[in-house]
């Protein structure tokens, strides 16, 4: 039987009740941590980190950062970690940025043994990427000893220079306008250079297989005429000392070599002076030999013509021709 209800207030306070039981179990289940563990972690300052963002863990994604909240002169950060990583007593933490978009996230280091005291990541092992109040600090520390006279002469120093030579500087201001009026005009054809370029860039990198190759038989060329060097300078060695030998032996025995070189110069003038007679008997032999083949030539015998010795005029006179 459903219940009736006999006054609209009932039935309204009802659903607020209802409605106000809902939203806290979903804010209850929105901020549960299923199969994690929370963890803080104290930082000098948030550097740009926000609630929302990733904790890692050896570069993994493992948790996520859950609360960032002001204490005293430094900040509570409050994060999430997968059950199975287990954070010992000296563990410690960093900001760390992702992308040049401004994202960040926590870079988590688990080490030590034990539990992680109070699960809170003490201030002493903490880092930022940065901190504006020391890099301000260090600035005011510069500038500071800086020696503002110096400086005050150096900048008088330029002005003058620059105003003693602004007739110079419009000239110059000019030619670079020129410059780049042309780089402007001719960029088609630096396009066109540079894409020449690339094309050689292509062809040698497609070709460096021939070039290894030629390079390896070069040094092969290389190696068989350095090899051939090294025996040719060996044999000249050998000869300078072979001649060192013979010039040697000549001196020791210059005394009985000198008359034999005298009468080996009478018998080269005598065969010079009979040079041309042995001539002659050479050419008389080869023609005798000549005739001596033509007639041997027809078989095993010798073609001899023999000459009648009567002369015509008594041989008709016997003959009655």
């Amino acid at each position: 039987m459903r219940p009736q209800f006999s006054q609209p207030r009932q039935l309204g306070i009802l659903g607020v009740i209802a409605a106000v039981a809902l939203g806290v179990a979903v804010t209850v289940i929105s901020n549960a941590s299923f199969g994690t563990r929370t963890y803080h972690a104290l930082l000098s300052q948030t550097a740009g980190l926000r609630v929302g963002e990733a904790v890692q863990v050896a570069g993994v994604e493992s948790g996520e950062v859950r609360a960032l909240t002001l204490e005293g002169k430094h900040v509570r950060a409050t994060f999430t970690l997968d059950r199975d990583i287990a954070l010992g007593s000296d563990s410690s933490a960093e900001v760390e940025v992702a992308t040049l978009l401004g994202t960040h996230y926590l870079q988590v280091h688990p080490a030590g043994t034990g539990e992680l005291e109070d699960a809170t990541i003490p201030l002493a092992r903490t880092s930022v990427p940065y901190n504006l109040q020391d890099v301000i600090d260090k600035g005011t520390d510069q500038l500071e000893q800086l020696d503002t006279q110096a400086l005050a002469q150096s900048l008088s120093a330029v002005t003058d220079t620059l105003r003693a030579s602004r007739t110079d500087l419009g000239p110059a201001l000019q030619g670079i306008t020129r410059l780049s009026k042309m780089v402007t005009r001719r960029g088609a054809e630096y396009e066109a250079l540079f894409g020449a370029t690339r094309d050689v860039t292509d062809q040698l990198s497609g070709s460096a297989n021939d070039l290894l190759t030629l390079m390896r038989t070069s040094n092969l060329f290389i190696a068989e005429l350095t090899k051939r060097r090294n025996t040719i300078h060996r044999l000249l060695v050998h000869v300078q000392n072979l001649s060192t030998t013979v010039s040697g032996i000549v001196k020791d025995n210059a005394g009985e070599l000198k008359p034999l070189l005298s009468d080996l110069g009478i018998v080269l003038d005598v065969l010079r002076r009979r040079e041309a007679d042995i001539s002659e008997a050479v050419h008389k032999v080869a023609i005798s030999g000549r005739y001596l083949a033509n007639a041997t030539g027809n078989g095993p015998w010798a073609d001899l013509y023999v000459p009648d010795g009567l002369p015509d005029t008594i041989y008709c006179k016997t003959r009655n021709c």
